[in-house]
């Protein structure tokens, strides 16, 4: 969608590259449209954190792991459905578009507060 009135420039971080795409609209409007390319691969460091912290929590989804570790929610349903074969977190709630996860730490600890 490129066309003269547009502008990309190339905004570098760690591994994720972000393009933001400046679109000049009627009677002086911008629009800035940003797109991230992310590596399709959890490296093991974050998968790890991952690993650690999303056992104890009560309710996420995989659109909360992606966006609080900065990686690609396909990536992140990946290793949820592995985690949830392993036995690290259990699926709460499911529906066509939506999954909610509970770590299997944060359910024992719960079934503590209430005996």
């Amino acid at each position: 969608m490129s066309d003269e009135y547009s502008s990309e420039t190339d905004v570098d971080k760690i591994t994720v590259t972000t393009k933001i795409k400046k679109l000049d609209r009627k009677y002086g409007k911008v629009t800035n449209l940003e797109t991230k390319v992310r590596d399709p691969f959890i490296p093991p460091s974050i998968e790890t954190k991952i690993r650690e912290t999303y056992i104890k929590n009560r309710g996420f989804t995989p659109n909360d792991v992606a966006i609080k570790n900065d990686i690609r929610v396909s990536a992140a349903k990946k290793l949820l459905e592995k985690m949830e074969k392993d036995g690290s977190i259990e699926l709460v709630t499911s529906t066509s578009r939506l999954k909610v996860y509970r770590g299997t730490a944060a359910k024992s600890s719960k079934d503590a507060e209430e005996e």
